[in-house]
């Protein structure tokens, strides 16, 4: 018994030591809102009263998008901060991310009931990208030691497009498309376009553009793009028979040009600005190639493999084409680009019997004969395939091109 008793006492001797060392150790080491001291008799102090403990209620929530703004243009929000306890409650600024300012940064005190701001400020620099920035208000409300606050949106340009992007994703070549959206000009100047055209010369014919009415905006009258001064709808339509494929490019908005705008730039010739709006999209013809393994349909290649001149290379493919039931469909040969491709290949085209009207398929064989010079066409990069073109008479699709790879060796 004595011997339990005494290691009893000895326990309790070394509590009581550990305690005032800790104590001696963290009396004055600061908290974000005092002493440890200072907190635990706040803490003492809110739990034994009956009144409801001090807690703060960011009115409108603590994230704010701020959309689109111009680069070089600054914003500034409040937040407001309510004590809705029922005890005074501490509001201190602690820190803010490094391109984010805080304009109020003394200590306020509010009972119950009262309310303060905290001012954020952001000025829109760098290059157009998703912003995001933070500061951090210490408080003395219980299980509330931090509020963090965050302002976000996108840095932009002059002329922002809503969408950014135009993506018709995958289309029928045998209908017509189109896409609705939206320029915005963050210029004190109108917005006027003078032009726009399509940036592969070779579909200009198929891919269009109109514009609606020009349109002013009050600051601010479209929360995403609050700075913005104007705006016009636009419409970018596909036409029928656009080949087979990706679509990959650009519709050029060319300007009006200004001279007073030219002389402020330094451009004397006063040459209009081009704004442009990427627009992708993938062709899917009602024509369809049946090659098994041969035939990569995402990139439109035919592998027809390779070979010793001695021995040559032969391969077939079959072409399915959804027709008119009132037109007899028909297919040849249109081009073999490069010229020493068209020398190297030789290309056949023959109806498969028993096909209907609706659906007609063609055999088409290609083929190297033995004794060929060397040629070489690995498919690296687009240049180094060969391409044919095949035409129809189908109105919704007129052409299709096909890459071939194929290697010719001594």
């Amino acid at each position: 018994m004595r011997t339990l008793f005494l290691v009893f006492v000895c326990l309790g001797i070394g509590y009581g030591v550990a305690v005032s060392q800790f104590q001696k150790r963290t009396a004055n080491i600061e908290n974000v809102m005092g002493t440890r001291r200072d907190m635990e008799a706040a803490i003492v102090e809110a739990k034994t009263s009956d009144l409801q403990p001090g807690k703060i209620e960011v009115v409108g929530g603590t994230e704010l998008d701020f959309g689109t703004m111009r680069l070089g243009t600054k914003r500034a929000h409040s937040f407001i901060f309510r004590n809705v306890g029922e005890t005074p409650v501490e509001v201190v600024y602690k820190t803010s991310s490094c391109k984010c300012t805080v304009g109020k940064k003394d200590a306020k005190t509010l009972k119950a009931g009262e309310q303060t701001t905290v001012d954020l400020e952001w000025l829109a620099e760098g290059t157009q990208t998703d912003f995001a920035q933070t500061a951090t208000i210490a408080t003395s409300a219980l299980d509330q030691e931090e509020i963090k606050l965050t302002i976000k949106g996108k840095i932009g340009q002059a002329h922002v497009f809503d969408p950014p992007i135009a993506d018709f994703r995958e289309f029928q070549s045998s209908e017509e498309h189109e896409i609705k959206g939206r320029l915005y000009s963050f210029e004190d100047a109108p917005l006027e376009i003078a032009s726009m055209h399509w940036s592969d010369k070779a579909l200009s014919q198929k891919i269009n553009c109109t514009l609606g009415e020009y349109k002013k905006l009050e600051k601010e009258e479209i929360p995403a793009y609050a700075d913005a001064r104007y705006y016009v709808d636009f419409t970018i339509q596909i036409s029928k028979g656009i080949p087979a494929g990706p679509i990959s490019g650009n519709m050029i908005f060319v300007k009006k040009s200004r001279k007073e705008d030219a002389k402020e730039d330094g451009k004397e010739d006063g040459k209009p600005e081009q704004v442009e709006l990427s627009v992708q999209g993938r062709s899917v013809s009602p024509i369809r190639v049946i090659a098994g393994a041969d035939f990569n349909e995402d990139r439109n290649i035919f592998t027809l493999g390779s070979a010793k001149s001695s021995v040559g290379l032969k391969k077939s493919f079959v072409l399915s084409l959804k027709g008119d039931a009132d037109k007899n469909v028909e297919v040849k040969l249109g081009d073999v680009i490069p010229a020493t491709a068209k020398d190297a290949l030789k290309i056949s085209i023959t109806e498969v019997k028993g096909t209907s009207a609706k659906l007609k398929m063609f055999s088409v064989t290609l083929e190297i004969p033995p004794g060929s010079p060397t040629v070489e066409f690995g498919g690296a990069f687009g240049k180094d395939f060969a391409k044919i073109v095949l035409e129809t008479n189908m109105e919704s699709a007129p052409q299709f091109p096909m890459y071939i790879k194929f290697r010719i060796l001594e």
